[in-house]
Parts: C-alpha cells; structure tokens; sequence
C-alpha cells in the first residue's frame, strides 16, 4: 500500500535537525527549494552543513543567518547578480569551513553514497592542489594499468531539500524536462532523508501519462508539500524567472549588518506563511514579472 507523504511546510522543516549535512538542489539563480531554505532559518536551525553543486542565494540567506558552518560544494554565486557577500565573509572570518571540489568529484562523492560504495574515480581533479589538502580525495592506481585517478570518499547528506514541478501525494516526482539540473539526478538518491516542495499536487495519474518525467519515486521520498512559487526568488523554468529585482535588493542589503537584518525580518523570518512571504516581495504583479517571457 503507497503511504501518504504530504505535509506542511513547518512539518516538513522538523525533520532537519540541528548539526545535520543538508543537500540543496541549487544552480546559482535557478531552482532551489527557497521555501525549505527559509523555513529552516524561521524555525533557528543551527550548526547545520550545506552541499550543493553551485550555491546562490540561499546559501547566503543561511549564512546571513548563522544557521549553516561548513559547505561541500564546486562555488558559491549568484552569476551576474554578484557574488554571495554574507557567505564569504563567514569563511573569511572562520565560521564557515569549505570543503571544495570540482563538479565531477561532488557528484563523485554522492554517487558513491548513493550506491553504497566506499568511493568512486575521477579524474577530474587531477592538477590540483585539493587533493592534498582533503582527506575524502586519495590518489589511487589504475589496477587495470591505465594512469592514476582520483578516490572520492562516498558522501552521504542526512537530508536532501529539492523543489519539483509536479508531486503526487504519495511521494512521486515529477520534473518538466527542462529543468533537469545533475545535482537532482544524484543528491536525493545520496541522502537519508529526502524532502521535497512542488508546484502543484497532481493526481497519481496524471504523473503515469508522462512516466520519464518522474525522476523520484514515492519509496525515495519521505515528505512532499505543495509550494506554489517555492523556488522564488531562483527561476523555476517553465513556470518562472528568477527576480532580479530581489536579487538586487539582496545584494544592496549584504554591505550592511542592519539592512541584512531588515531584510531577513521582512522576507524570511517575519512573514506568517508562504503566502505571506509572497506578499512582501510584491504579490502576483511582481511574480507576474518573473514570466516577463510571455509578454
């Protein structure tokens, strides 16, 4: 029998617990899961650990926020927006410790947790100087005589936050084919936990007609909620652009202490709900806007 894994926002957020490594589904200003990012600053997480292919803003909303102290990730941008101010400042002064890699070995480390491997080969940090400084990278030779590759220590997130087009309310992911980004293929199969917030809850049927869109099965998941706009301020395409006008705004606010204070109290720690939260940035106009595609 399929179990039942819709819940609430709220409800959703209690499964993080503080000290946690969580995995972000984040390209820089597209697709995060920007709901569950939020709600995790609202209900005080701290201590927690960030993987993520390429981080944007939410990776600075939590470092602004003190929840997060360490990150495994390839970088930390918001492309032409700049660079994430709040996040770099915390590793310039020590409270946030940086695991960094190339992509191939992130989605090295993850494939190896996502299959119950020790580790799995790369090459793709071969040059470098963070093989020598990470104890989860190890030269190894090829035992089948070819030349050396690089061990990636399998890594294993305790949760994995992703944002989907479509869910059914058992669990059943379905993504628009657009939108496919190669830290969805691996980071949810890697983690414990997997946590999921959607556009819209469809019927189970209506995921069966286009069966190659579902990329995560309802067994992999363990809570889904229905967030409308959930990736906002990040693009969420088809359904929508980033907003470069909150970008913007951010990036105005991160010079100062204050004004990062403000801003956090009006967008993510004040507003009673999600619906609330789109109030402040503006309401349907605004995010009318963000399909500025269609006009």
């Amino acid at each position: 029998m399929s179990v039942e894994k819709l819940t609430t926002l709220a409800e959703a957020g209690a499964l993080v617990r503080d000290g946690d490594t969580v995995a972000i589904q984040n390209m820089a200003t597209q697709a995060a899961p920007m709901a569950l990012v939020r709600e995790l600053i609202r209900q005080g997480r701290q201590d927690l650990g960030v993987v993520c292919l390429v981080g944007g803003i939410p990776v600075d909303w939590l470092a602004a926020a003190g929840t997060i102290n360490r990150l495994v990730g390839a970088a930390v941008s918001m492309e032409q927006f700049g660079l994430c101010q709040r996040y770099r400042k915390a590793v310039e002064a020590g409270a946030i410790r940086v695991e960094e890699l190339s992509e191939t070995a992130l989605n090295a480390r993850l494939g190896a947790g996502a299959r119950n491997l020790p580790f799995l080969p790369t090459r793709g940090l071969i040059g470098t100087d963070l093989i020598g400084v990470n104890d989860n990278l190890v030269m190894l030779d090829d035992p089948f005589g070819g030349p050396p590759v690089v061990a990636c220590r399998a890594l294993v997130p305790d949760v994995a936050l992703v944002h989907a087009h479509k869910a059914d309310r058992f669990g059943n992911i379905g993504y628009e084919p657009t939108a496919l980004w190669p830290d969805l293929g691996i980071m949810p199969k890697a983690a414990t936990t997997v946590i999921v917030t959607a556009e819209e809850i469809v019927d189970s049927e209506v995921l069966r007609a286009d069966p190659d869109r579902t990329v995560l099965p309802g067994f992999m998941v363990d809570a889904v909620v229905e967030v409308p706009y959930g990736a906002h301020p990040t693009s969420f395409f088809p359904c929508y652009g980033y907003d470069s006008v909150m970008h913007r705004e951010w990036i105005g606010a991160t010079g100062d202490d204050a004004k990062v204070a403000a801003f956090l109290e009006t967008h993510v720690t004040g507003p009673a709900d999600h619906t609330d939260y789109l109030e402040t940035v503006g309401g349907a106009e605004r995010l009318a806007a963000t399909r500025a595609w269609e006009a």
